[in-house]
């Protein structure tokens, strides 16, 4: 490349050296919603396209939230055509919830992106994240006090799903260049690009942390090439932590179970790295999709070692037959005060369960539904428990195959034929290299 790449620059050969670096496949996808920085990352895709010989199919998600978008959505298309790339509009159909809509979008986009890409035969699939999303990402979790996982923030490489999904590839070759740099490369091509009036509501939290990094910038109290460098450097902390809390979880015995559990033959409250495991192994068998507070994680293993059992977060940690187990909490699904029962999901193609199970259907069967085992595990399973390694309250959170309403198989369990081929993602979670998109 010839010397260090400023952020504030954008060549095409900067940036081809940047996709190459990230081992971009032939065959791309690539989310343009027409936003300044999507668009930057058309163009640039697409004269790369035309040196390397890849293969490129873009994609815009009209969510329909508000009047215009449909028009807005054909621009893009223009502009795609204009470029030499191919181009899909995707729609985000049925109802929209009534609150947390953003967050909602986010994950409709994706889900959605993601889908076309696999569909489209591409082996990846590009973002337009730059520098500056990689500075305010960073400075909305300081502020939520995040530890050292949430402020490594975004990552050049990932990979994403869609729900029960294969996964793919997700690439953010932009995300070493600024803003700044993204518009003079627009400017200089006089490439026009959509301006969301949600940019400027300051009743976003991510706008107005913009206006304030906008004026420490202007002062040179902080950077956003600061900032996305602490990232980077938080990245690499967390990658050596998790390699401690990994080596823990071997030296303590770690078994991951295909029902979904996990156990550990002792607990080491003195080990520096237990709070960051026991985070991690909650996270893994809970379900939900973000990890507890370490010193909480940590507390409710030393908790269930001295009096036996404790919960958190939607899991549950138990000490029986000489072990430390860690599994899902039964009544979060089965309903509690507060809580409601989780209904059964029609089995009708592959489905991610409770974030913790990727079930298949069987053939030649129509019908099914999937469920908790709850209280009926007990008698389903009468004369079979010893087969069973784990507690046995556990079972009653474990997926139940029904027809109609009858109980009719346990995916997890091998030994009960559950009919359903099952997947448990524990030890994904655990790992947490695959993030699935609802």
């Amino acid at each position: 490349m010839g010397g260090e790449v400023s952020p504030d620059t954008i060549t095409q050969e900067a940036f081809a050296a940047r996709l190459k670096s990230l081992g971009a496949p032939r065959c791309m996808a690539i989310a343009v919603s027409g936003g300044r920085d999507s668009v930057a990352l058309l163009r640039l895709c697409a004269d790369y396209a035309k040196g390397a010989g890849a293969k490129l199919k873009a994609f815009t998600i009209d969510h329909g939230l508000r009047a215009g978008s449909g028009d807005e959505a054909m621009r893009v298309r223009d502009w795609c055509a204009q470029a030499g790339v191919a181009h899909d509009i995707l729609l985000w159909k049925g109802e929209k919830p009534q609150s947390g809509i953003q967050e909602a979008a986010r994950r409709a986009r994706y889900g959605l992106l993601i889908e076309a890409a696999l569909r489209a035969g591409c082996e990846a699939l590009l973002t337009a994240h730059t520098l500056d999303d990689q500075a305010e990402t960073l400075f909305m979790r300081l502020a939520r006090g995040a530890g050292v996982k949430g402020l490594s923030s975004i990552r050049e490489r990932s990979l994403v799903a869609a729900g029960a999904g294969a996964p793919l590839l997700m690439l953010r070759p932009l995300l070493s260049f600024s803003r700044r740099a993204v518009t003079s490369y627009l400017q200089e091509r006089d490439q026009s690009f959509l301006d969301d009036p949600s940019n400027d509501d300051p009743h976003f939290e991510r706008v107005r942390v913009r206006a304030l990094l906008a004026a420490l910038e202007e002062q040179d109290l902080l950077t956003g090439r600061v900032l996305s460098e602490t990232a980077q450097k938080l990245a690499a902390a967390f990658e050596h932590l998790q390699a401690q809390e990994d080596a823990l979880f071997v030296s303590l015995g770690g078994c991951f179970y295909a029902w979904g559990g996990v156990s550990l033959d002792r607990w080491d409250v003195s080990a520096a790295s237990a709070g960051g495991l026991a985070r991690r192994l909650l996270h893994a068998v809970s379900g939900a999709e973000y990890a507890p507070d370490e010193m909480k994680s940590g507390g409710a293993a030393e908790q269930a070692m001295s009096s036996g059992a404790a919960t958190l977060s939607g899991a549950a940690i138990k000490r029986s037959r000489g072990r430390l187990w860690f599994f899902r909490e039964p009544a979060a699904l089965t309903g509690r005060a507060g809580v409601a029962p989780a209904e059964r999901q029609p089995l009708d193609a592959p489905l991610l369960w409770d974030g913790r199970f990727i079930l298949e259907p069987p053939e030649g069967f129509a019908g099914l539904s999937v469920g908790p085992l709850g209280p009926e595990a007990a008698e389903f399973l009468s004369g079979h428990q010893t087969l069973f390694q784990g507690p046995s309250e556990a079972l009653s959170g474990l997926p139940g195959l029904y027809a109609a309403d009858r109980l009719i198989g346990a995916p997890a369990l091998p030994f009960m034929n559950g009919l359903a081929a099952s997947k448990s993602l524990a030890q994904e979670r655990y790992m947490g290299g695959i993030v699935r998109f609802l």
